[in-house]
């Protein structure tokens, strides 16, 4: 990947886990849920799927 496309990346990451996890939420509203599990299980996916593709493993 060219590096000029990694900010073009980082955007896309962030609109498709934007509902992940949490950051300050109002306690009177919704408390507070950690997500930050759920993201690694689904990062380490994507990573097994890429390696996969790739015949790095």
């Amino acid at each position: 990947m060219a590096l000029a496309n990694l900010k073009n990346l980082d955007k896309k990451l962030q609109d498709i886990y934007k509902d992940q996890v949490t950051a300050t939420v109002a306690a009177s509203v919704e408390p507070f849920v950690d997500k930050s599990d759920l993201l690694f299980e689904q990062m380490n996916f994507i990573a097994a799927y890429n390696k996969q593709l790739l015949h790095i493993a």
